[in-house]
């Protein structure tokens, strides 16, 4: 039978187990990297950095309140599995399976219209 003490030196020398990502972070890394590449393809739109940058700070800081801090951060699961299904809704809500310039620039228009995640960090450049 293992005493108290030595159960606790077992379980401390397990490994930690890494958390979910928490959806608002998922989302946010998401929108940024959504509208920086809608940005790369459309001549009409552009990222907006500083609000790239603010909604950046604005996960990191609820994390931060989460208690998800340094190294916890780097060790969130479920970033690639979460983002990719955001990916695959936004490329299935716009037809972007084969796009072409002028469907992502209309994804990329509706999205600032919208006022969505995505639409708050791209810049309408249209003359």
């Amino acid at each position: 039978m293992l005493r108290p003490c030595a159960l606790c030196g077992v379980l401390l020398a397990l490994p930690a187990q890494a958390d979910p990502a928490p959806d608002y972070y998922v989302e946010a890394l998401f929108a940024v990297s959504t509208a920086e590449r809608l940005a790369q393809v459309c001549a009409e739109g552009e990222l907006d950095v500083e609000a790239a940058q603010g909604a950046a700070e604005e996960a990191l800081a609820r994390l931060d309140a989460d208690g998800i801090t340094g190294e916890m951060v780097t060790q969130l699961t479920g970033i690639e599995a979460g983002g990719g299904a955001l990916q695959d809704a936004f490329m299935a809500q716009y037809g972007l399976e084969s796009p072409s310039e002028s469907a992502i620039c209309a994804a990329a228009q509706a999205e600032i219209t919208a006022e969505s995640a995505v639409g708050a960090v791209l810049q309408d450049v249209r003359p």
